[in-house]
């Protein structure tokens, strides 16, 4: 009988697998066209007498899931994207921490899937259309200023909350950091060479250009990166809103890396003699990339900060983007009469060095 239900059991299951892979592959695929609402129009050359306005339109499909439709103009013709979109995965995306850098946003791997997609049918728009190279950054560009603007505080009530290409999607919309995030995604999937710009109070986008643009650019590398906004509407390559003109700029540049972020609890137990601690390290990967070869390290250190009293070191590991790491160093000891903190830090291949302290104890 065990063995009967074991089976049935079994065959569910890939029964469930096949289905959900199944319905997967049928919601990832992107339609994408030129012309006027209704007609298929690629590769035919549609000029609009009078501009269109951006707009969007919902279609549910399966519990859950919906298709959406970006409709926005550029260069005189008005041009619509459809994504599939799912309530899930944006809950799971809006779990994810805030605390990593602006870069790792856009070059998180976990949206892979629809940036290519993306990538792929504006491309291929711009190929029907017969859009010069130069053109191609401003078709994606116009699409992402098409979406709605807030700013953080309005849409999630915190001063910053940067978002994750998927979110801005989702909500139709964000702030300048949110826009900058997925411009710089989709440009990068084409082949495009683009950077993150950071500005007091402002964020926006570089783009590798030739010479003979003209406009503001920054030099970063040897290269130069042609200034570009994503809010708003109508910015030209190299162009910048007065209120910035004067305004120090950074160049932020986005690639795939590791980051790790640390936590830990201690207990200790005292006797006349020492102190014994146990620790509890939580390591997490907040990168795009997978940290190769780290290793935790925990410590007691003396007060002079050069010496430890105990330490150990973990084997090595191997932690995959969002992952969670947790890692115990149990009765590290301390003699009693003696100042000590717990110092934790994690280091590996390709990896920044990462490390936490305590406050200062006393046995």
């Amino acid at each position: 009988m065990k063995s009967s239900n074991a089976l049935f059991y079994f065959f569910l299951f890939l029964y469930l697998v096949g289905f959900l892979l199944t319905w997967f592959n049928s919601e990832t695929s992107i339609d994408c066209y030129i012309g006027d609402s209704g007609e298929s129009l690629i590769g035919e050359d549609t000029v609009n007498s009078e501009p269109y306005s951006a707009s969007i339109t919902e279609e549910s499909t399966t519990p859950g899931t919906f298709s959406r439709t970006y409709s926005w103009d550029y260069e005189g013709c008005n041009w619509q994207l459809t994504l599939p979109l799912d309530n899930e995965l944006y809950e799971k995306y809006k779990s994810r921490t805030r605390n990593r850098d602006y870069d790792l946003f856009a070059s998180d791997p976990y949206d892979d899937w629809l940036i290519k997609d993306i990538a792929e049918a504006l491309l291929s728009l711009s190929k029907a259309h017969g859009l010069e190279k130069s053109q191609i950054p401003g078709l994606c560009i116009s699409f992402v200023q098409s979406l709605n603007y807030t700013s953080d505080l309005e849409s999630s009530g915190y001063e910053q909350y940067p978002r994750f290409p998927y979110e801005t999607l989702y909500e139709n919309g964000g702030d300048c950091e949110d826009t900058s995030i997925l411009s710089v995604a989709i440009l990068q999937e084409m082949g495009y060479d683009a950077v993150l710009l950071e500005l007091p109070e402002h964020m926006a986008l570089g783009v590798k250009c030739n010479n003979g643009y003209r406009g503001r650019s920054f030099e970063y590398e040897g290269s130069n990166y042609y200034y570009l906004e994503t809010t708003g509407s109508d910015w030209q390559i190299g162009e910048v809103p007065e209120e910035y003109a004067d305004q120090p700029v950074y160049v932020v540049p986005v690639y795939r890396r590791p980051m790790i972020k640390l936590d830990f609890k201690a207990q200790c137990a005292y006797s006349k003699k020492e102190g014994v601690v146990d620790i509890n390290v939580t390591v997490r990967n907040v990168g795009s990339e997978r940290a190769e070869n780290a290793t935790v390290y925990v410590a007691l250190q003396a007060e002079d900060k050069l010496s430890f009293w105990d330490e150990i070191e973990s084997s090595s590991i191997t932690i995959e983007p969002e992952e969670v790491f947790n890692y115990t160093a149990k009765g590290l000891t301390v003699p009693a009469g003696n100042k000590f903190r717990v110092y934790v830090q994690v280091s590996g291949e390709d990896l920044v060095p990462e490390n936490i302290t305590s406050a200062w104890a006393m046995i």
